[in-house]
């Protein structure tokens, strides 16, 4: 009895069928998988929230008030587009009913704003970091934001 061993053609097709059939099965759950996230990832596209932010700690300043928009897969905050705060793509589940979302702004002057927030109905609360990194010093403050579904 030798080490190798000659198979004819006939004896392998079954298998390769088999083979062929389970690969097919992977592929088409593994893209409905994917698909089925993309659906869930946007869940918030659509929705705009006014409301007020300010900065941890301070007083509410007159002028703080905000807009925050979901749309196309992207985030942004309308308060922060001056300071050159592009639309950023976000993520969001549904926990419990309530729906948490996490995004990261930037602008190629005043740096990075990183928000997690929490949609419950009609309502969002949102925390908010701005940081931005210098030579000689860095700064991070930490903001709040509350609103209502814009109609």
């Amino acid at each position: 009895m030798g080490l190798l061993r000659i198979v004819s053609p006939s004896s392998i097709a079954p298998r390769h069928g088999y083979l062929v059939a389970i690969l097919l099965f992977l592929a088409c759950w593994c893209f409905s998988s994917t698909a089925l996230a993309e659906d869930t990832k946007n869940i918030l596209d659509g929705m705009s929230f006014v409301g007020e932010n300010g900065e941890v700690g301070k007083r509410l300043a007159e002028y703080e008030d905000e807009e925050i928009v979901f749309e196309k897969g992207l985030f942004t905050s309308v308060s922060c587009e001056p300071y050159n705060f592009s639309s950023s793509p976000y993520n969001a589940e549904e926990v419990d009913g309530k729906i948490h979302f996490k995004a990261v702004t930037e602008s190629p002057t005043h740096g990075k704003i990183t928000w997690t927030g929490v949609i419950d109905g009609d309502e969002a609360e949102v925390n908010f970091v701005w940081t931005k990194e210098r030579w000689y010093w860095d700064i991070r403050r930490e903001y709040w934001f509350k609103g209502k579904l814009k109609q």
